[in-house]
């Protein structure tokens, strides 16, 4: 069961975390010990098994809609499921890693962490200026250059005070931790990029 808890929660700081092939390396390893040993030999669900984690690192570093990680989890439960000839022991093993994943994907979220940090799929990476014929609903450049403070931790994104007004900011690259004072060193259109002011 230990090991069976243990890849799940690997795979939960593989999708909130960038140590991709840490927490992958770790669920694999996890999964495959759990299936040596409890395991009834049967091939197919080692098939399934090994599909779903395949399944889920193609989710991790290909552009989706989650399906393909659903997919993932499903035939990584379903293989898991089948591996065991003791039913309900694998419906009780597979149940309390579940709970346990979902706390500590509830926790994770709380404390600020994002599902697949990184990948922000819904910010440009071209620079949306007036030059192009682009224009914002608000122009953010009157705050570049001015200094605040991190109102959350920034893992990128998170938000700030700067001058008396909270924003959307995001990192420009390191973690930056709540109360931090930090620097606005670049708009590009509504997306505020920000260091740590000890770092500019």
């Amino acid at each position: 069961m230990l090991f069976l808890i243990t890849g799940f929660l690997s795979l939960i700081f593989l999708l909130f975390t960038t140590r991709y092939y840490l927490f992958g390396g770790l669920s694999v390893l996890s999964f495959l010990l759990y299936f040596i040993y409890y395991g009834n030999g049967n091939w197919l669900t080692l098939v399934l098994f090994l599909f779903g984690i395949f399944l889920l690192f193609v989710e991790v570093f290909v552009p989706g809609f989650g399906l393909i990680g659903i997919t993932g989890l499903g035939l990584i439960a379903l293989g898991l499921f089948l591996n065991s000839e003791n039913i309900l022991g694998s419906i009780l093993d597979i149940s309390l890693a579940v709970v346990i994943s979902g706390i500590a994907t509830a926790v994770m979220m709380k404390k600020g962490y994002k599902l697949l940090p990184g990948r922000e799929k819904l910010v440009l990476s071209s620079s949306l200026d007036r030059e192009r014929g682009y224009s914002a609903s608000k122009d953010y450049g009157e705050y570049l250059g001015k200094s605040g403070v991190a109102r959350t931790t920034l893992r990128p994104s998170g938000k700030a005070d700067v001058e008396g007004t909270t924003l959307d900011v995001v990192s420009s690259g390191a973690i930056i931790y709540e109360g931090a004072p930090i620097k606005v060193v670049h708009v590009e259109g509504i997306k505020i990029i920000v260091k740590e002011l000890d770092k500019v």
